[in-house]
């Protein structure tokens, strides 16, 4: 009898692991499909081809012949190595999820105010599979997706209305990092 409740709640417990883990690949099928396409037709952007990833906000791109290391504005995701700095939540699966989007694809970049960071870095607002005046807003799409969260650096906040309508998407939905939000970004303030 013994042998027979530990077989049937060995069971159990197997099916409620299966279920859990296809609910698990159902949500993250669902972030794959999510893009945010924008009109283009007034942007001045320039063509990049995106050589690597460094983690989730930042990749190095061939602009005009030259790499340049790229931040994305507006936008933060979790670390997945920055040293000095503790893991957060989703920040591998950011990194990975932007090198499966990114690496050796063209993008078009997009500049605010200030051109570059302290730290040398070009700060671009980042677009994908433009054609026909439309364009994905990489940067809305992270964030839309629940891999990152928004991040205000003024005077670089052009689209700031726009990030904050999908964080607030993301963060209803409780999508991504909004289901872990303090371990995603365990040193750092959240905004609203």
């Amino acid at each position: 009898m013994n042998q027979r409740k530990i077989l049937f709640y060995a069971v159990v417990v197997i099916i409620l692991c299966i279920a859990g883990y296809q609910n698990f690949l159902r949500s993250d099928d669902k972030i794959e499909d999510i893009r945010t396409i924008v009109d283009i037709q007034d942007r001045k952007l320039e063509k990049a081809t995106v050589q690597r990833v460094v983690d989730g906000d930042t990749f190095v791109a061939k602009v005009n012949g030259k790499d340049r290391k790229i931040r994305l504005i507006l936008i933060d995701t979790p670390e997945s190595k920055a040293p000095n700095r503790p893991k957060g939540y989703l920040g591998e699966e950011a990194k990975d999820y932007a090198a499966k989007r990114l690496e050796g694809k063209t993008v078009w970049l997009e500049r605010d105010v200030e051109s570059n960071d302290r730290y040398g870095r070009w700060l671009r607002y980042v677009y994908l599979d433009v054609k026909d005046d439309k364009g994905e807003f990489y940067n809305g799409t992270l964030v839309r997706t629940g891999l990152a969260r928004m991040a205000t650096f003024p005077p670089n906040v052009k689209y700031v209305d726009d990030i904050r309508k999908w964080q607030t998407d993301a963060r209803e939905a409780n999508r991504g990092i909004w289901k872990n939000i303090n371990d995603a970004f365990p040193d750092r303030k959240i905004e609203k």
